[in-house]
């Protein structure tokens, strides 16, 4: 080693003396591009305050390149999945590490680490767990599956300090479950998707934004209701866009094949180019969300931050993001109902409505203050 190399190394450990130290676990990685969790890394890092360190655990095997250092948190990559039956070694490593390298607080994104944590009992003060959704409810898993993603839930649950939920039904369903009622409620922003003008490029690519037409943006798995929503806007006065992972699963290639016979379904796959998903989201005559499963759905808020109107899926927890105050469904037919029943000015004073709370509830500014300020009241 250098004595320059020296020197710097010193006036980086420094720079870090009387930080709180942050790992984030959980997460596939940064910059983000998979899911929430890596949204949420993503401005945990934009957001950065002086006072903290930060450290991100990524999957080296989802990008092409390793850097060290990212909008000022460091990363360190695993040769590792952080999901499926094998994420228990990504967690392994990630909290040995973490542990090692001196780590105030662990933020756990979901509970795949939920076999791995009883080992670490004893660092049990450091843990903060982000639960998401109550995963194992969701039916595109078998019994088997949602068995074990029942386990690996009460494992985290138990084995972390703090609880971050990030919807009131998720609070109140840690509460009953599992006796836990200390759980911080704490959204996700979605101001990072941006009400955008139709460009040439975008009209000439995809001609549908033309005229009226509904949109829907959801991984294509059943409890998100990708069936329903379909069966709803096959003979709909207009179209529905519906963008996903359409080649993801053996059961989603046969639902774009039993629907793509039908003109008013337009069936695209999922879109990576930000800007022209927010043109196509952004100008749309209604959004519709049909999540079944989780708490504050990332592209929920995304859609309210765009004001459009939006019709959910009648459930606690989108009723929860949306105040109430968004056009709900339970069935083909009362999504139906919505599509053509419901008058312009509904649509305009929805739509109004979900912007203002998107504004005043999930930017990430206030997001992000929540979690570090979260971080600092740890017991010491």
């Amino acid at each position: 080693m250098t004595l320059l190399q020296l020197l710097i190394r010193i006036i980086n450990w420094l720079n870090i003396m009387g930080k709180i130290k942050l790992a984030i676990i959980g997460a596939h990685g940064l910059p983000a591009k998979y899911g929430g969790y890596c949204t949420l890394a993503e401005y945990l890092a934009e957001y950065k305050p002086e006072d903290f360190d930060v450290t991100v655990y990524c999957v080296a095997a989802e990008y092409d390149e390793h850097p060290s250092i990212y909008k000022g948190v460091h990363l360190e990559w695993i040769n590792y999945s952080a999901r499926g039956m094998m994420a228990w070694q990504f967690h392994k490593y990630g909290l040995a590490h973490a542990i090692s390298h001196g780590a105030d607080c662990i933020l756990l994104c979901g509970s795949n680490g939920g076999f791995i944590l009883p080992f670490y009992h004893k660092y049990r003060e450091r843990f903060f767990l982000n639960i998401g959704g109550i995963e194992w409810k969701r039916n595109k898993f078998n019994w088997f599956m949602q068995r074990v993603m029942r386990v690996l839930m009460k494992s985290a649950v138990r084995s972390c300090a703090y609880l971050v939920a990030d919807n009131i039904g998720i609070h109140d369903y840690m509460r009953e479950e599992y006796g836990r009622e200390d759980s911080v409620v704490i959204a996700y922003g979605g101001d990072q998707a941006k009400k955008i003008e139709l460009t040439p490029d975008v009209i000439e690519k995809y001609p549908f934004v033309n005229g009226k037409y509904a949109v829907a943006i959801a991984r294509i798995q059943s409890d998100n209701n990708v069936e329903m929503l379909l069966e709803a806007f096959k003979d709909a006065t207009i179209p529905l866009v519906y963008i996903g992972n359409w080649n993801i699963t053996p059961w989603a290639q046969q639902i774009r094949e039993k629907f793509s016979k039908y003109r008013n379904l337009i069936l695209l796959d999922a879109i990576y180019d930000i800007p022209v998903l927010n043109q196509i989201r952004s100008n749309c005559a209604i959004y519709v969300h049909g999540h079944s499963a989780g708490g504050t759905n990332p592209s929920l808020v995304e859609a309210m931050h765009v004001e459009v109107p939006l019709a959910c899926f009648d459930n606690g927890f989108n009723n929860n993001a949306t105040y109430n105050k968004a056009l709900y469904f339970k069935d083909v037919e009362g999504l139906k109902q919505i599509v053509s029943e419901t008058r312009p000015e509904k649509f305009s004073e929805v739509a109004k409505n979900m912007k203002l709370l998107a504004m005043e509830h999930y930017t990430w500014e206030t997001i992000t203050a929540q979690y570090y300020e979260f971080f600092r009241n740890r017991k010491l």
